[in-house]
């Protein structure tokens, strides 16, 4: 049974193997990337927020 099998098969298949792989890689790495940049952009909302409240009370002051 293994006598039939082409070499061509068996490159074809590793390189299907190798694109699949590389393409969850590719998509896992987006998505986390998103979810960082989410997380930044609340961050950097965080601190004007805490900026504009110690502004108001700095002037209460």
């Amino acid at each position: 049974m293994m006598e039939n099998i082409n070499g061509g098969y068996v490159a074809l298949a590793f390189v299907g193997i190798v694109f699949f792989g590389l393409q969850f890689w590719w998509i896992s790495m987006t998505i986390r990337n998103g979810k960082n940049e989410r997380a930044l952009e609340n961050q950097n909302q965080l601190k004007e927020i805490k900026n504009r409240l110690e502004k108001i009370f700095i002037k209460n002051d």
